[in-house]
């Protein structure tokens, strides 16, 4: 899934050096900020805590992670949850505390540089509305 920054989040202040950039693409977790994957500890304990609702331990979410690249796709493919439940376990696993996110002003200084430039979005393998709290937790979105 994806965010797409807009320029309108930041000023953008477009600098000569990044004429040719056509798109910019950016990984938000634990790349975009860095926090010793604190926040992917607490998504880890969050997702354990909902499929243990549908009665599916977590060695077996992590089971279901390894052989399938996330456990929502294994829970897919095994039938566990369809489309709508998708949804509402993308919603509810993301429903986690964000204080480890600190603001960067530093990044926001970087952005501010590149947005006017090109589109921009932010990638992540969970909700797009997790990338949005985390980037406004950054203070360089909303």
């Amino acid at each position: 899934l994806c965010f797409h920054l807009c320029a309108q989040m930041l000023q953008p202040a477009a600098q000569p050096r990044f004429r040719g950039i056509t798109h910019i693409f950016i990984d938000c977790d634990d790349c975009l900020y860095q926090n010793g994957w604190a926040t992917a500890r607490r998504i880890t304990q969050s997702i354990g805590a909902y499929t243990a609702t549908l009665g599916v331990s977590k060695d077996r979410a992590y089971q279901l992670y390894k052989e399938h690249g996330t456990c929502l796709k294994g829970l897919l493919v095994e039938r566990i949850l369809d489309e709508a439940g998708a949804e509402e376990f993308l919603t509810e696993v993301h429903k986690i505390d964000y204080s480890e996110i600190e603001p960067d002003a530093r990044l926001r200084e970087v952005l501010s540089a590149v947005l006017g430039v090109a589109p921009c979005w932010v990638f992540t393998a969970s909700a797009s509305e997790h990338a949005a709290r985390c980037m406004a937790k950054l203070g360089v979105g909303g």
